[in-house]
C-alpha cells in the first residue's frame, strides 16, 4: 500500500522536506527512515531516501533535493503491513541506495531487470550494495498476492502495479519461468522509463541526457584530473534554459575540512545573434589571389575582371630596346603609339616637363590645364588654356626633358561659351602650325593647318606628322580663332610619339601586314626598322600559333599598348566560405559589372565537385566544372546570371544549404565565370562578395553583478539577476 495524505513543500538544495495535512510519525502509516519517498514534480517522479522522521509533517532526506522550490506537490511512500515475511523496508533500502549510485552502475541494473540471484553495485567510493534482482522480486510479490492479509487491502491490484511502474513488464514477461538476455528486452514502455530513466537526478560531475531514437540513456562525468589551477578538478556544466529573474540553482560537492575554497565557478549568458548583417566575405583584392583556382587571364586589383591588355616599358636590348608581352588570347592589338606628355597639374612636372604660353586671359587659367587631357571650358572646373585679348600670334608650348620624334597631335576646343552667346567666344584655333625645336629659339614647322572649321563645342581633332623629328620643345602657333575672333582656347593639346617595331618569337623576326605577321630580317640598323609597323591591327591567335612567347622589338625607349581579347575566363574558390559564424544565410550577393556584351555566370557547391544553380523553383545540378576554358564556357551557358544568384531569399538558400547542428552548413564553395568580345565596349568586374545573415547566439561571461556565486561547505548556488539562458560551470574541490 502507499501513504500519500496531504502534500509536500520542497526546497531546492536541502535535505529537509516539509509536510502539510500528514501524520509520518503514526507507525501503522509505514513511513520510516531507509524508505523511499516518490515526489511527482517538474512532469517526472523523483525518488528519493528518507534519512529520519522528525515530526508528522517534517522529514529529511539522505541527499538534496536538486528540483524547483514548491508548494503542495503530490507523493508517495510505499507502506508494508506488520505481518508480512518480506524485509519490505531493508529492499526499499537497498532500491534507494541503488538509485543514487545509479548513474555509475547501468550494465548491473541490466543484470537486476533480467536475472535471478542477488547482484552487487559498487559505487565511485567503493561502497558495495547488494539487492535482489527483478524476477526473484516479482515472485516473491506474486506468493504475497496469494495471501490472504497481503491480497485483501490492496483494493485495487492493477493500479498498484501501474503506481509501481511495472504493468508492461508484467503483462508482457513471464520473468518467473524465463530467463531473458539484456538484448532480448527492448519493449521497455514509457512508464518504465519514467522510473528508470526520468526519475534519476545527476550527481557530481554527472549529466543525463536519454536518445529517444535509440532509447539509450547517456551519462557525461567530469573528468576529475585537470590543470585548471588550484581547483585540481575539471569544470561540470550544467545547462539552464529559460531561468527567471532572481532563480537560484544549487549544486551539491563534496569537502572535507581542510578544503580552502579554492574551486572556481563562473557563468556564460546566452546573448541571441544580431540579425540582417551584412557581411563582406569577399574584396577580390589581389591577396585574395591565392585563394582561388582560375585560368591564367584574370586581373585582381581591388576586382577581379579579364585581363585587357596593358601599356608595357620597354628595356634595354642589345643595340635595340624589347619587351614580351602576353599575346595567349583569342587576339591581339599592338600599337607602339603613346603619350609623349605625363598629366600635368601645374606648368612644372616632377619628371622634367614644363608648360608655358605667349599669354593667359586672365589668373584662372594656365597653360598646364591645355595638357590634363581633360575637355574643358572657362566656365567649369575643367578649366582650358585661354590666350590674353587681341594678343596675336598667341601660342602654347610643352618642353620634354629629352628630345622625342612626335608623329601626331590632337586638338581639343572649349566645351562652353559665354552663357548668353556662345559662338560669339567659341575661341577655336582656325590657322594654326605645329613646331619643333630643340634650342627655344629657332622652331620648325611641323605640320600646318589653314581654314580649319569646327562644328560643335567641345570637339576633338587629330593631325598627322608628315616628317617627324626628334626635338625636346614643340608649340602649337596660332595665328587667327573663330567667334569673334578676339581670343583662342585650346582645352586639351595631346602630342604622341612612336617608332616603327618588330615581333620576336625564338630568333624569327615579323612585321604584320593587314593582320598577318610576315617574315623579314633580323634588323642590324635602326634604319632596318622601318619594314616594321605602328599599329598591327587585329592578329587572330590562329597567326601565334608556335610562335608564343612573343616580344616586341623596338629601335628607341617607346612604351608598347597591347589591346588583349582573352578566352572565357574561370575562378573556383579553393577552400569553402567559412560560414560558421552564422545562424542562417539570408542571401549572398555580388556586387558586379557588366557592360557591353560583358557575361559573368556563377554556381555555388558543397564539396567543389559538383556544382548548383537556382532554376527559379529548385536547385540543379549542372555537373562538374573544370578550372579552363572548357570549365568557363560550361559555367557561362549553365551558371546563374549574377542578377539572379543576387535574388535568391533565404528560402531557397535554406532548402540547398546543408542542415547541421545550428541550422546551417559552415561552409560553401562558389564559382564564377566571366566572358568580353570587345575589349574596347565590353565590361564584366566583379567587385566584391557580400553576406546577408542572421548571427549565431554567443554566450557572454557574466560578472559577479549579473550571476552571484556563492560557495557553501556542501554547495554552490547560482542566482540569476536576469532571465535567459545559462551555462552554469563549477569545479569539484
Amino acid at each position: 500500500m502507499w501513504y500519500k495524505s496531504g502534500s509536500l513543500s520542497l526546497f531546492s538544495g536541502s535535505k529537509v522536506v516539509l509536510g502539510n495535512n500528514t501524520i509520518w510519525t503514526d507507525k501503522n502509516n509505514g513511513v520510516i527512515a531507509g524508505g523511499m519517498l516518490l515526489i511527482f514534480a517538474d512532469c517526472s517522479i523523483k525518488i528519493y531516501e528518507i534519512a529520519s522522521v522528525v515530526s508528522d509533517t517534517e522529514l529529511v532526506l539522505v541527499s538534496e533535493y536538486s528540483g524547483c522550490t514548491a508548494n503542495g506537490v503530490h507523493y508517495a511512500i510505499p507502506a508494508f503491513g506488520s505481518s508480512d515475511t518480506f524485509d519490505h523496508a531493508a529492499y526499499v533500502a537497498q532500491v534507494a541506495a541503488m538509485l543514487a549510485g545509479y548513474q555509475s552502475q547501468l550494465t548491473q541494473w541490466k543484470q537486476v531487470l533480467t536475472e535471478r540471484g542477488q547482484v552487487t553495485l559498487t559505487d565511485s567510493n567503493g561502497q558495495n550494495v547488494v539487492v535482489k534482482t527483478l524476477p526473484d522480486l516479482t515472485d516473491a510479490v506474486s506468493r504475497m498476492m496469494d495471501k490472504t492479509l497481503n491480497g485483501a487491502d490492496i483494493p485495487d491490484k492493477a493500479q498498484f502495479v501501474a503506481n509501481l511502474g511495472l504493468s508492461d513488464v508484467v503483462h508482457k514477461s513471464d520473468l518467473a519461468n524465463h530467463t531473458h538476455t539484456a538484448s532480448q528486452i527492448t519493449d521497455f514502455t514509457d512508464a518504465v522509463r519514467k522510473v528508470l530513466v526520468a526519475t534519476l537526478a545527476a550527481g557530481r560531475g554527472v549529466s543525463l541526457a536519454y536518445d529517444n531514437r535509440n532509447n539509450q540513456l547517456t551519462i557525461n562525468a567530469t573528468g576529475t584530473g585537470s590543470d585548471s589551477g588550484q581547483g585540481g578538478r575539471g569544470y561540470t556544466v550544467s545547462n539552464q534554459q529559460g531561468a527567471t529573474t532572481g532563480q537560484v540553482f544549487s549544486f551539491p560537492i563534496s569537502t572535507d575540512s581542510q578544503w580552502d575554497y579554492s574551486a572556481e565557478a563562473y557563468a556564460l549568458k546566452e546573448e541571441a545573434g544580431l540579425s540582417n548583417q551584412t557581411v563582406v566575405l569577399e574584396s577580390f583584392d589581389a591577396t585574395s589571389r591565392n585563394d582561388y583556382q582560375q585560368t591564367s587571364a584574370l586581373v585582381w586589383d581591388g576586382t577581379v575582371k579579364p585581363y585587357s591588355g596593358e601599356t608595357y616599358a620597354v628595356a634595354a636590348d642589345g643595340d635595340y630596346y624589347s619587351r614580351e608581352i602576353k599575346a595567349d588570347g583569342k587576339s591581339i592589338q599592338i600599337s607602339s603609339i603613346s603619350y609623349a606628355t605625363p598629366v600635368m597639374a601645374a606648368n612644372t612636372s616632377a619628371d622634367g616637363y614644363v608648360a608655358s604660353a605667349s599669354s593667359v586671359y586672365d589668373t584662372s587659367v594656365f597653360a598646364w590645364m591645355a595638357f590634363n587631357r581633360k575637355v574643358g571650358g572657362y566656365y567649369d572646373n575643367n578649366k582650358a588654356w585661354f590666350s590674353a585679348k587681341n594678343n596675336w600670334p598667341a601660342w602654347l608650348r610643352i618642353d620634354f626633358p629629352q628630345p622625342y620624334a612626335v608623329t601626331e597631335y590632337e586638338i581639343g576646343v572649349r566645351n562652353d561659351g559665354y552663357p548668353s552667346n556662345p559662338a560669339h567666344d567659341s575661341a577655336r584655333p582656325t590657322n594654326f602650325s605645329l613646331q619643333g625645336s630643340n634650342d627655344g629659339s629657332t622652331w620648325t614647322d611641323l605640320d600646318v593647318q589653314s581654314n580649319v572649321t569646327w562644328q560643335t563645342l567641345p570637339q576633338v581633332k587629330t593631325f598627322k606628322i608628315g616628317t617627324p623629328a626628334a626635338y625636346s620643345k614643340y608649340r602649337l602657333y596660332i595665328t587667327s580663332s573663330d567667334g569673334d575672333g578676339i581670343i583662342v582656347g585650346i582645352s586639351m593639346l595631346n602630342l604622341y610619339r612612336t617608332s616603327n617595331v618588330l615581333l620576336r618569337a625564338g630568333n624569327e623576326y615579323f612585321n604584320v601586314v593587314n593582320h598577318v605577321l610576315v617574315p623579314v630580317n633580323a634588323p642590324t640598323s635602326k634604319g632596318d626598322f622601318a619594314s616594321g609597323f605602328r599599329e598591327s591591327g587585329i592578329i587572330d591567335a590562329s597567326q601565334l600559333n608556335g610562335k608564343l612567347p612573343l616580344t616586341v622589338v623596338a629601335p628607341e625607349q617607346t612604351p608598347i599598348t597591347t589591346s588583349y581579347l582573352p578566352y572565357s575566363q574561370i575562378m573556383v574558390s579553393k577552400a569553402r566560405y567559412n560560414l560558421s559564424s552564422f545562424k542562417k544565410v539570408n542571401a549572398i550577393t555580388a556586387s558586379y559589372t557588366a557592360k557591353g556584351n560583358g557575361k559573368l555566370r556563377g554556381a555555388v557547391s558543397h564539396d567543389g565537385r559538383d556544382w548548383y544553380i537556382w532554376n527559379g523553383t529548385q536547385w540543379e545540378n549542372i555537373g562538374q566544372l573544370t578550372v579552363d576554358t572548357s570549365g568557363a564556357t560550361t559555367l557561362l551557358a549553365k551558371g546563374m546570371p549574377l542578377d539572379v544568384m543576387n535574388k535568391i531569399d533565404s528560402v531557397a538558400w535554406s532548402t540547398w544549404i546543408a542542415p547541421s547542428a545550428d541550422g546551417i552548413t559552415d561552409s560553401v564553395f562558389i564559382a564564377y565565370a566571366f566572358d568580353i568580345t570587345d575589349t574596347s565596349n565590353d565590361t564584366a568586374s566583379l567587385d566584391s562578395l557580400n553576406l546577408n545573415v542572421d548571427y549565431v547566439s554567443a554566450w557572454k561571461k557574466q560578472t559577479e553583478a549579473e550571476v552571484e556565486i556563492r560557495w557553501y561547505p556542501d554547495k554552490v548556488t547560482f542566482k540569476t539577476v536576469a532571465a535567459g539562458n545559462y551555462k552554469l560551470a563549477y569545479q569539484q574541490p
